[in-house]
């Protein structure tokens, strides 16, 4: 069988070139339609082709159309949580220890992800995140976040101060696993270990416009949690967790089934942070000189959005 490749427009993305060389791209093509064809006709065309994508987006806005955007999209509260040994959804939350690992690459060169070996270093991230699925029981990896790209501020300082690490094509992934001792052996697997080995042979030289990074953090139980407002299963709330079912046909035999665990929290009892910690309500914040929360930072009813606290 032929080598089987990908079509150009599922590599090349919108922001691997600047709007300035979209124009000209755009120009040129332009330029190209009106010396081929009859100047009406050149005209037409483009028109003809932007009223169309107006119309659909039209129709898809309106709801005359199906809008593929909001499907998989959980409408209200939800969160996501370890379940219980039975698979039910947890009856305790922030039951259990988590490990966050933050994967970063960043490409300072003036061709972005177009840059020399730049594919390759995608091919490899490829190989680790695939082995790490196929890989979850002996790893513990829970999920991860698709690639989340850094968007130039331009100076706005819109999303704070910055001091340059907008710069350049940046991305980013969040991945979840269930242990520290998991997150080790992934590191040390054929995978993770093949890539770091061709990065360290030419990241002083071949292609010193690539850099990694890596942020590690070890969460107790208690210590986490999260909430979604309308939102497709993103982050954790698009984790699995392992659930030890036993088969009692036969021979007991005990394997480990992944679930996703996600749960209403429209309800009291997981509205606020601390709920959703497992802690007691009104037990974070900052304290006085008593030792207590400050009522100056606890919302009072009017500040809040219905019965909700702020976080």
């Amino acid at each position: 069988m032929g080598r089987k490749f990908t079509p150009w427009h599922k590599i090349i993305l919108a922001t691997d070139l600047n709007i300035s060389t979209w124009l000209v791209l755009g120009a040129c093509g332009q330029s190209l339609i009106f010396t081929l064809l009859p100047r009406t006709l050149s005209l037409i065309l483009p028109v003809f082709v932007l009223l169309c994508f107006y119309i659909n987006t039209y129709f898809i806005a309106s709801g005359r159309l199906p809008n593929e955007l909001s499907q998989g999209v959980n409408y209200g509260r939800i969160s996501a949580q370890y379940p219980d040994d039975d698979g039910s959804p947890s009856s305790k939350p922030s039951k259990d220890s988590i490990v966050v690992l933050v994967l970063g690459t960043t490409f300072s060169h003036p061709q972005g992800r177009l840059a020399p070996h730049v594919a390759r270093t995608g091919n490899y991230m490829s190989k680790m995140w695939k082995e790490a699925a196929a890989m979850r029981d002996t790893y513990g990896y829970l999920g991860n976040t698709p690639a989340m790209s850094v968007m130039p501020d331009n100076g706005l300082n819109f999303y704070g101060p910055r001091e340059g690490d907008d710069k350049g094509t940046t991305m980013v992934w969040l991945s979840y696993w269930k242990t520290l001792d998991g997150l080790h052996a992934f590191a040390h697997g054929p995978a993770h270990m093949q890539g770091w080995r061709w990065f360290e042979k030419g990241m002083k030289t071949d292609y010193k416009h690539i850099g990694l990074m890596h942020e590690l953090y070890e969460v107790p139980a208690g210590s986490w949690e999260n909430i979604y407002y309308n939102f497709r299963p993103f982050g954790l709330a698009n984790a699995k967790f392992p659930v030890r079912k036993t088969m009692e046909s036969g021979d007991e035999k005990t394997t480990v089934q992944w679930l996703k665990n996600l749960r209403n929290a429209d309800g009291k009892d997981f509205k606020n942070m601390e709920v959703r910690m497992g802690r007691a309500s009104g037990s974070v914040g900052l304290k006085n000189s008593q030792g207590n929360v400050s009522q100056r930072n606890v919302y009072t009813p009017s500040e809040q959005m219905g019965s909700d606290r702020a976080v």
